[in-house]
């Protein structure tokens, strides 16, 4: 493959594993020498290790004949009239078929090659003809016509002609449908930089568009447009038709069309007159806002102030975009300069109290939680709301690259921050996900290079860049699809439509689904095992809360991918996610002598044996317990003291859980106490209890890791407090665990019901 780049491997630097980011309380697959990971512990936070990211597999006999091809011409090419007969009755059968919704071609990485990043003046024009397979012809540029309309599938597909009268098929991919590209007319004249010359099968190749930025829609006059191509002078249209032919596809709604058509008035307009111009630039505003981009909107808005300072309509669009781009100070100036223009305008007026409440949330952290979950449905996922960073910056972290740092001491149960996602996709199928997210990322940075910008900060992982990604060139911003899918993989977060339903029994990863986004300032944030925060997802939004005391200018930490509780199996985890975790609880589990980490294991694996055919739910003999309770305590002795004195001991969460369970289950009370308590240690609450009260979230914090397992252990122990008469100890057991839930759902509103219906609980 000419100059294909290796598949990115995830390295340091502030990596996010080979995939996305996770937040556990589900199953993993696979097992390992008698620690089956289906049940490792129910460490998790949700079920990430079910999605699997599904690029295209394609198979290896097609890769070799690919690459057998590679910088040969094809060994046929084929007749012109037989491409648009073919095409044309393809295009038929689609008339009046809906397009299907989960068409994306998404990149595979090991075939990536770079966006052009040349203008189209410094590119050497090419035929048809000279196109070889598989090939990155660098340097080069086709100018072609269309020939045909366009067909639209996982991208837009039509014949194109070169001033040779050669013909080929072009595939444009990762457009948005906002884009005139993906409707592309028949008859239009396009310049495809640096093209790649795809192998499709058999006799069958393609001209293929990866980058969006690698394909110019080109004005009629440009120069660089072949004299065959070229209008007359009689079929010129002056800027008046162009602005009635905008106005027309306006009304009908072909906003792609009538953006265009207003932009070709503008550059054939050499009359002189004001007034024309700014119509034209408001309209194009218009229809930018429309097709949501965003920064075009404003900028337009603005040009066509020049003259009209005073009209209000301009500022409204102005501060829709604004706040659209989640830039509510700015949405808040041009609101109230619309207002004194006019003052007497309800939905404007109700607009700028809305911004005003964007701006409370995003500098006071005030949210409605509650209100905002019940908000959110299988069709509505897409909040309303500001993000919160007032507590955490990024700076360079020790640890990996860049990270997040507390500004200020934040106590346990505390919000760390709230993010809305730059992008997330209503799209909770396992299998389209991962793809959606794609798509929609590609859109939303081609379309508003602010937005773009703030996503090439982000850690790309191995991929090579240009340093031309995001700079305009030939009046397109460069979007490099390979980079923005390398930065997905490894900044991206999955998570459910409300974290609040992962607490109940029923809830099922395989059946709800999950979704894909993206967080740009939760990205930073590195991995830990025992992280000080946990995250919540309502809708598109991710909340983050604190899980111990984090004093101002702490790292803060989050888990990316669920830790097994096997040290060794972790480690061969976080490799396989491509990277060595480096946190306290690894960096000193690796310590501990091999004998003993064998010993826990093969310990481990005779609990398995047991705990697997005994639900701890249903009454269980002495008989059965015993053993169990037997090999626990072999397996707690097998912890060094030494090097497990503050940390976690999780081998023993599965195995205590068990206990606490079926002590539960029989009502014995004490029992249930001494495996709640045994089961928060193993989690790494060191002490449970001090003085006589219970301290999991006391003064200066642990180091231990909060999971749904957690708040239910503390529920159990308050239930068995109470029915002993203990009873201030069980309200401070429920309000330890009410802090729990918090971290996990984002919000504690729900807790008192939660608590009240043991039957519901996981």
């Amino acid at each position: 493959m000419a100059n294909a780049q290796p598949a990115t491997a995830n390295g340091a630097n502030g990596t996010k594993a080979n995939g996305t980011k996770t937040n556990g309380n589900g199953s993993s697959s696979g097992n390992d020498n008698g620690v089956n990971a289906d049940d490792d512990l129910r460490l998790q936070v949700a079920p990430e290790d079910l999605l699997l990211d599904i690029d295209p597999h394609l198979p290896i006999e097609f890769l070799k004949k690919a690459q057998s091809m590679s910088g040969k011409p094809p060994t046929k090419r084929p007749e012109r009239e037989g491409l648009v007969n073919t095409h044309n009755g393809h295009v038929q059968r689609q008339l009046g078929k809906p397009r299907a919704t989960n068409l994306v071609k998404k990149p595979i990485l090991a075939l990536a090659y770079p966006a052009s990043y040349k203008p189209m003046n410094e590119l050497e024009k090419m035929p048809l003809t000279d196109l070889l397979v598989e090939t990155h012809h660098e340097g080069k540029i086709l100018i072609l016509r269309t020939i045909t309309p366009p067909y639209q599938g996982a991208g837009t597909v039509v014949i194109v002609e070169d001033e040779f009268g050669n013909a080929d098929k072009l595939g444009i991919y990762n457009q948005s449908d906002r884009s005139i590209l993906s409707i592309i007319p028949e008859g239009s004249v396009v310049a495809v930089k640096e093209p790649y010359f795809k192998y499709n099968g058999e006799n069958d190749c393609m001209i293929c568009v990866e980058h969006p930025s690698d394909i110019i829609y080109l004005r009629f006059d440009d120069p660089i447009i072949p004299v065959k191509f070229q209008l007359g002078d009689d079929e010129t249209d002056t800027a008046l038709d162009w602005k009635q032919a905008g106005d027309k596809a306006f009304v009908s709604n072909s906003y792609p069309i009538s953006a265009l058509c207003y932009s070709r008035a503008l550059e054939t307009d050499t009359s002189g007159d004001a007034a024309f111009r700014t119509d034209l630039y408001a309209k194009r505003s218009g229809a930018n806002l429309i097709m949501k981009r965003f920064d075009n909107a404003i900028s337009d808005a603005l040009e066509a102030m020049s003259s009209k300072e005073t009209d209000w309509r301009l500022y409204v669009t102005a501060a829709r975009a604004a706040y659209a781009l989640r830039n509510f100070e700015l949405a808040k100036t041009y609101y109230e300069a619309a207002l004194e223009g006019k003052p007497d305008v309800p939905s404007v007026q109700q607009e700028l109290k809305k911004c005003l409440a964007r701006i409370r949330e995003e500098t006071e952290g005030v949210y409605d939680f509650r209100a905002m979950a019940r908000s959110i449905t299988t069709k509505a996922i897409h909040l309303d709301s500001a993000s919160y960073f007032a507590k955490v910056d990024v700076r360079d972290s020790p640890v990996h690259g860049r990270g997040l740092f507390a500004k200020t001491d934040i106590k346990a149960g505390d919000l760390v921050f709230c993010e809305k996602a730059v992008c997330v996709p209503n799209e909770f199928n396992l299998e389209h996900n991962s793809a959606a997210l794609f798509a929609n990322l590609v859109r939303a940075c081609h379309d508003n290079p602010s937005v773009h910008a703030r996503v090439l900060d982000l850690y790309g992982g191995s991929y090579t860049r240009s340093g031309s990604e995001g700079k305009v060139v030939d009046e397109v911003p460069v979007v490099d699809i390979f980079l923005l899918e390398s930065i997905r993989r490894k900044n991206c977060f999955s998570g459910p439509r409300i974290s609040d339903t992962l607490w109940l029994k029923r809830y099922s990863a395989r059946r709800e689904g999950m979704s894909r986004g993206l967080w740009l300032r939760a990205a930073y944030a590195n991995h830990s095992c025992i992280p000080n925060t946990n995250r919540a997802f309502i809708g598109d939004m991710l909340v983050s809360t604190a899980t111990k005391d984090i004093p101002a200018g702490t790292e803060i930490t989050h888990v990316y991918v669920a830790p097994r509780a096997v040290y060794s199996l972790r480690a061969q985890q976080f490799r396989n996610w491509g990277f060595t975790c480096a946190c306290p609880l690894c960096s000193t589990e690796a310590l501990s002598p091999a004998e003993n980490q064998e010993k826990r294991r093969k310990t481990l694996g005779e609990l398995e044996v047991i705990l697997r055919k005994k639900q701890p739910t249903k009454f269980q003999p002495d008989a059965t317990i015993r053993p169990i309770e037997r090999l626990a305590r072999q397996l707690d002795e097998l912890h060094e003291e030494e090097t497990y004195a503050e940390l976690p001991k999780l081998e023993l969460v599965w195995p205590s859980m068990w206990l606490l369970q079926a002590y539960h289950t029989r009502g014995n009370h004490k029992k249930t106490l001494k495996w709640a308590h045994n089961a928060l240690r193993a989690f790494g609450f060191t002490p449970v209890m001090a003085d006589g009260h219970v301290t999991v979230y006391g003064e200066g914090g642990k180091a231990a890791v909060t999971t749904f397992e957690v708040v239910k252990a503390m529920l159990f122990a308050s239930e068995a407090h109470a029915a002993l008469g203990e009873d201030e100890l069980a309200t401070e057991f429920i309000e330890a665990a009410r802090i729990g839930y918090r971290s996990l759902s984002g919000f504690s509103e729900h807790f008192d019901h939660v608590k009240a219906n043991p039957a519901n609980w996981m």
